[in-house]
């Protein structure tokens, strides 16, 4: 099997502390997403499938699974905290001191990446959902429903 980069780009790159994608290229017509996901992911914690369709077609464009992120991003109205080590200590969550869109603003930043122009777009990044209530970040709107479910505003891994 041929990674890409090799060892000694890989290498330099990471000496120098950036972060990067390590890719290869597989033949998979006998797997379908979702068998893919639990043979890789098992009973893991933190692990997803996420499928992308482009332009409302039924069929999809990327299949996506995550596994064993490196770090965990909540909020929950205006404050924000992570995990940069979910991996040792699950419960390991430090509060951002930055307003909750600043601090999002501020890790997309900090962990961009860049690809190899071979490689899809969606093959790296920060993958979760934003809520419907993180609208009230930006506009001010009465929050008169219940929170049934106690769930963040914003989870991202």
């Amino acid at each position: 099997m041929q990674f890409s980069p090799d060892s000694d780009s890989f290498r330099k790159v990471y000496d120098a502390g950036r972060p990067q994608v390590v890719s290869t290229r597989l033949v998979a017509d006998l797997e379908t997403p979702v068998s893919a996901f639990l043979k890789l992911a098992g009973t893991r914690p933190n692990a997803f499938l996420f499928e992308s369709v482009e332009g409302g077609a039924v069929r999809g464009r990327y299949s996506i699974i995550g596994l064993e992120p490196d770090l965990i991003f909540r909020a929950e109205a205006n404050r924000a905290e992570i995990n940069q080590a979910p991996h040792v200590d699950p419960a390991a969550f430090s509060a951002l001191e930055a307003p909750t869109l600043d601090a999002l603003r501020a890790l997309i930043e900090a962990g961009r990446i860049d690809l190899p122009e071979d490689l899809p777009p969606m093959c790296a990044g920060i993958f979760g959902y934003l809520g419907y209530d993180t609208v009230r970040l930006i506009e001010e709107l009465p929050d008169i429903n219940p929170d049934v479910l106690g769930l963040p505003d914003m989870l991202l891994i």
